[in-house]
């Protein structure tokens, strides 16, 4: 149980590291005022209005189009090593505390119950609800 929980744990780590350290770009296609095309990592396709004009035309109908490509970069994390001493002392005391907590939770110390351990149990000679025939129903 521990281990597939443990397992779970370092699954979900890294796919929190992979995501905070992923770079991509969005490319948006506007023809005119309005938006016709976003796409993800690879270039939008566009209106279909840029390839109406000849060839020869090419750069004519480039710089008097009414569409506009807009390439946003979405930068990831690249530094990953932080250390102790970025944090001030209450996110430091925090942290300690937090992690003294979580590792108390599997030290296994609060599953022993001292109190019981000096008695020992009373010895039982007759079963009394039986003998007396008092039973609760």
């Amino acid at each position: 149980m521990f281990k597939a929980l443990k397992n779970i744990g370092i699954t979900i780590m890294a796919a929190i590291v992979l995501c905070s350290t992923l770079s991509f770009s969005v490319h948006k296609h506007f023809c005119g005022p309005f938006l016709k095309d976003v796409s993800v990592i690879v270039p939008s396709h566009g209106c279909g209005m840029e390839t109406n004009n000849p060839k020869d035309l090419c750069k004519i109908s480039i710089e008097n189009s009414c569409c506009n490509d807009i390439v946003e970069l979405v930068k990831g994390q690249e530094d990953l090593k932080l250390s102790l001493s970025n944090f001030d002392i209450d996110q430091q005391q925090f942290l300690i505390a937090f992690t003294y907590s979580y590792v108390s939770l599997f030290s296994g110390n609060h599953l022993e119950d001292p109190s019981y351990t000096t008695y020992s149990p009373p010895l039982v000679v007759r079963d009394i609800p039986v003998l007396h025939q008092s039973f609760l129903i």
